[in-house]
């Protein structure tokens, strides 16, 4: 007896869907970018991606981290940014597991990064001086170089050997950090000030960055250094277009040999209303309970409402039991706004307070726990689509 075929979709925080639909002008155009700079052997201005949660910021980034390791032209490092902790172990650990790979592809790899070794080996030591970054060889660190504490200078001299490294190997660097906005203040300075300093050289070293974040990582970043404005290439990704929404439940399901009846994809795609993340869990709960080479509407108001529920039990459930009392009668009161941003005025008068100043607490801890984000002066905004529609259907007044 054959095997039905396996579902397509794929749900789940930054997993890469089948179909990254709506997407392709923008993924087009920053690979571009980062192929140029491995034939040119120069930096480019580096990329900020930002957006809501789950409109597939991450699985951007996972997908150009994954090109420039199988392309084996780029030093592919990865890694994502926690609050209250700093960027810079987690650095050190992901560029060691590249090098610690790079190291077996021979004598010319390991000569010609000989002493980017050395740098990423003081800059290891002051960053964990009791961490063991192996190599399989020992490696002397060079004094004076990446071992000051300063993450500003350090990472500088970091970036710089291995970018100049990776020019004598033909080859780029990529560096890409998730979450950016989490990281601190401090951090963040750091970052913009190396790439700043990168990108003012003659010839810039061969190192490309993208950040990814929620819509408030430019401000941010303007907020720890002035100049992050124009240091960027800032670019918003958000729901899908109608169309894109089509492609991304249809292409998967017609290349296993499937296709939607036209009624059961018109209902697919009024219940997911372009958001990334929730269009990937209807799609794999309608194939779920869908039988023969049709999807039914039947098929799809049954998968519709199974995907409905776990998106409730997980993503938005989770933030509201997470939340204290005033914070989800902050959340309520925004909820009045459906997906528009609210106005904290409007907040005020609708909890019957009697000045901004009594939100300003409920407002910090939402924004850092990542609920809610400043869209601009005085007015606030969810960070995930569909969050006022969850309160009003299971929340209620």
């Amino acid at each position: 007896m054959a095997l039905p075929p396996p579902n397509p979709f794929k749900p789940g925080a930054g997993r890469v869907p089948p179909e990254l639909a709506g997407r392709d002008a923008l993924l087009d155009e920053v690979q571009s970018s980062l192929d140029e700079v491995v034939l040119e052997g120069e930096g480019a201005r580096p990329f900020i991606i930002s957006g809501l949660r789950g409109v597939g910021k991450t699985v951007l980034l996972t997908e150009f981290a994954r090109r420039a390791q199988d392309s084996k032209h780029s030093i592919s490092i990865k890694l994502e940014a926690v609050a209250g902790g700093s960027l810079q172990l987690p650095l050190a650990r992901a560029i060691h597991t590249q090098l610690r790979s790079l190291m077996s592809s021979g004598e010319v790899a390991r000569e010609k990064l000989s002493r980017a070794l050395g740098v990423f080996k003081s800059f290891q030591l002051r960053v964990d001086p009791s961490g063991t970054y192996s190599f399989g060889f020992d490696v002397a660190p060079v004094p004076g170089m990446a071992d000051t504490g300063d993450f500003e200078q350090d990472i500088t001299d970091l970036l710089t050997e291995l970018g100049r490294s990776a020019r004598d190997l033909g080859m780029g660097v990529l560096l890409a950090i998730d979450e950016l906005q989490n990281a601190s203040k401090a951090d963040l300075n750091g970052l913009n000030v190396a790439l700043h300093n990168l990108g003012q050289d003659v010839r810039p070293v061969p190192v490309s960055f993208i950040g990814a974040g929620l819509p408030s990582l430019p401000a941010v970043l303007a907020d720890a250094t002035s100049y992050a404005e124009r240091l960027y290439d800032y670019r918003t990704i958000g729901l899908l277009e109608d169309a894109e929404a089509r492609d991304a439940l249809a292409h998967p399901v017609e290349r296993r040999g499937i296709r939607w009846e036209p009624a059961a994809l018109d209902a697919a795609l009024a219940s997911v209303g372009g958001y990334p993340y929730f269009t990937q869990a209807c799609g794999k709960h309608v194939w779920d309970v869908s039988s023969g080479t049709t999807i039914r509407l039947t098929d799809a108001l049954v998968g519709i409402q199974k995907a409905r529920d776990e998106v409730d039990r997980g993503l938005y459930m989770s933030r509201w039991d997470r939340a204290t009392q005033a914070q989800r009668a902050m959340m309520k009161a925004m909820a009045q706004d459906d997906d528009r941003p609210s106005a904290i005025q409007d907040l005020v008068s609708r909890l019957g307070k009697s000045r901004t100043s009594d939100l300003s607490v409920s407002r910090n801890e939402l924004i850092k726990a990542g609920h809610i984000f400043p869209v601009d002066r005085g007015f606030v905004a969810f960070t995930v689509p569909g969050m006022a529609d969850f309160i009003h259907r299971r929340i209620g007044d």
